[in-house]
């Protein structure tokens, strides 16, 4: 039996007559928001599903809203959370995805000159499905896409006004990846990254607003046609990081990198630290390791672990405790784009850190003042400095964690998710 979107008897709330009984106004009306994610953001164990669980948990303290969530398996544990929140779980159940399936999408994107990266591959008929119930069920207010991918299900919705959370430029990711691959992969990311990009551009100019996640970012949305583009950075929860003591003991140093091992640049990452970095600094420190921690590391980094002084820990249920054990976070990244989690990570741990440029994008620190930034031909060099003076590198990683705490707290952010949406409202009101 198909349950409707009524039959939530968890969200049940007073009816008009029991208010007027006891002689009270009825309650305003809170502004509704149907929130469109192609994943259930559940476990926590990805920077995607960070900054979407903790701005819908923050956006659930002011409107009502409804999260559409695809899911491929067992979900309970992930909506019964997300509810407690107060945030009304919609879970479409997409099922496991084949080869022979996925393959039709790549073909049938590219028949309608669609991305498949990041796009169409999210377009599954059980969220469509889904959203066609919703909005039959409830007029939103405000639709708000979660990524790019939602905007595939704009003709379910073409009259409601949009705003949209672009976690990245996708089409600088896809654009930087191509560059990294030989033919025929690097052709076909160039044309993913230009559709990419003429998507982004659509979205910007029939979103009502859209939410950037740096400085950077912001500018760039903002020159496709939006002129109403709220930063939002990603955040931290420094209160589960409060714990831990800032600065880290160098007797045994130990560089952590971590990372969705899966993705590209964070396995090109780990592979510069296994096979470039870590001989450098065991010449040094001879006791010295390396953990790549990560989700689903490929053959390649699993592979990494058979050398001296590297550790490859998969699929982690905590990554606190390997910042807790760090010496240093080590973000050896040339290749990305948003604002990277795990350095905030670090900072509210009090971990000290040494990044590339690309590897610190989009946070508001500085070299010599909160990290060590060293392109990779001189990181090594920025690792051994930072190992020379742990009385230094505490206090970077003390203004780090003070960094974080007063711009990139996550209950900070939330509020300026909160603003986007009422910039929306009070539009539609004039």
């Amino acid at each position: 039996m198909k349950l409707s979107p009524t039959d939530d008897s968890s969200f049940e709330t007073p009816s008009t007559l029991d208010l007027n009984v006891r002689g009270s106004d009825p309650p305003k009306r809170r502004a509704r928001i149907l929130a469109i994610t192609s994943e259930l953001p559940w476990p926590l164990n990805t920077g995607g599903h960070l900054r979407t669980f903790h701005l819908m948990k923050a956006l659930a303290r002011k409107f009502d809203v409804r999260l559409i969530a695809g899911v491929e398996h067992s979900h309970e544990q992930g909506v019964a959370v997300l509810r407690a929140h107060g945030i009304q779980v919609r879970p479409a159940v997409t099922g496991p995805r084949d080869k022979f399936s996925e393959l039709g999408r790549v073909v049938k994107a590219a028949l309608h000159q669609q991305p498949y990266v990041m796009f169409h591959r999210h377009n599954r008929p059980a969220m469509r499905e889904m959203i066609r119930d919703e909005m039959r069920y409830d007029q939103p207010d405000v639709v708000y896409l979660d990524h790019v991918d939602p905007f595939a299900f704009r003709s379910l919705f073409p009259q409601a006004k949009l705003i949209t959370d672009l976690h990245n430029v996708y089409s600088k990711l896809a654009r930087r990846v191509a560059d990294e691959r030989r033919w025929p992969a690097n052709w076909y990311l160039a044309r993913e990254a230009q559709l990419l990009a003429d998507m982004e551009r659509q979205i910007a100019q029939e979103s009502s607003a859209l939410m950037a996640v740096s400085s950077e970012e912001q500018s760039e949305f903002g020159q496709l046609g939006n002129n109403n583009v709220h930063l939002v950075p990603n955040g931290v929860d420094c209160g589960a990081y409060a714990h831990l003591p800032v600065g880290r003991d160098h007797q045994r140093p130990v560089l952590l990198y971590l990372g969705a091992l899966s993705w590209q640049p964070n396995a090109k990452a780990a592979e510069f630290l296994a096979r470039e970095v870590i001989p450098q600094i065991r010449q040094q420190h001879p006791n010295a390791v390396l953990k790549l921690v990560g989700r689903n590391p490929g053959p390649e980094v699993s592979a990494l672990a058979s050398l001296p002084g590297v550790e490859v820990h998969a699929n982690v249920p905590d990554v606190g405790v390997f910042l807790a054990e760090a010496t240093l976070l080590t973000v050896a990244l040339d290749s990305g784009g948003g604002t990277r989690l795990k350095i905030l990570e670090a900072f509210a741990a009090g971990l000290p850190v040494v990044s590339t440029p690309v590897g610190c994008e989009g946070i508001d620190a500085t070299h010599g003042e909160h990290l060590w930034i060293a392109d990779r031909d001189q990181f090594a060099t920025a690792v051994l400095d930072a190992l020379a003076a742990p009385a230094l590198a505490t206090e970077f990683a003390e203004r780090g964690r003070q960094l974080a705490r007063a711009k990139y707290d996550w209950s900070a952010i939330g509020l300026r998710a909160c603003d986007a949406i009422e910039s929306v409202l009070t539009a539609q009101s004039e």
